[in-house]
């Protein structure tokens, strides 16, 4: 009788460990469409925001404007909360700007070294915008030339007004249109990987647009 005991509670603990992989799995987004909220893992923390522009891994969180013409954006004072950092201000191309934008730039470690997450498959951001704003995320490497052209590799995730962590395959990146067939995709940036930057990089022509959202924890996952 034990060991017909002993038998069977090993039975259930192998059927359950068999059954742990099914059920852990995620439903990341197209770099396109969206995102979905990621399901809850172990990873790596790359970023966790803290006040003063710092993060706690080390690195430091900058915010900058960016247009085609000059003054077509505003940015207003970055503020922080708890584990979080918020950006604002507004995109208005009155003198005809057919780009531009307010980003973050979370840096991963202390003064601009790259780290390497080729380890994981996913980037998992905790990301806010009220009227479900799309933003834009992108990975940067150490190349200074291919950072300034604009062609680290981007994918796009359309947010809510609550704090929610979104799923993006780091496979899903990649180089924007105007980019040479050289630029790299995610898995070519992940081994070497110096900061992320989120962005609000939609201009609506001939109409101002206020900028508002909010990042949190960033993470790769398995």
């Amino acid at each position: 009788m034990k060991n017909t005991r002993q038998t069977s509670a090993f039975a259930l603990a192998a059927a359950f460990a068999l059954a742990l992989p099914a059920c852990s799995g995620m439903h990341p987004a197209s770099a396109p469409a969206g995102a979905q909220a990621a399901a809850p893992q172990a990873g790596r923390t790359l970023v966790t925001p803290q006040a003063a522009g710092r993060t706690a891994e080390g690195g430091f969180i900058d915010a900058f404007q960016f247009s085609e013409k000059p003054a077509d954006v505003a940015l207003e004072p970055v503020t922080f909360g708890a584990g979080t950092v918020h950006a604002g201000g507004a995109i208005d191309p009155r003198h005809g700007s057919t780009w531009g934008g307010v980003a973050l730039t979370a840096s991963l470690a202390r003064r601009g070294h790259a780290v390497d997450v080729s380890g994981g498959h996913t980037l998992a951001l905790s990301l806010a915008s009220p009227g479900s704003a799309t933003l834009r995320v992108r990975l940067i490497g150490t190349d200074a030339a291919l950072r300034d052209s604009g062609c680290y590799p981007v994918a796009t995730v359309r947010v809510t007004p609550e704090l929610k962590e979104y799923a993006l395959p780091i496979a899903s990146f990649a180089p924007e249109s105007f980019c040479g067939p050289n630029a790299p995709m995610g898995p070519a940036v992940a081994g070497a990987l110096t900061a992320v930057e989120i962005a609000d990089a939609t201009v609506v022509p001939g109409r101002r647009r206020a900028v508002d959202f909010t990042v949190g924890t960033i993470r790769t996952l398995p």
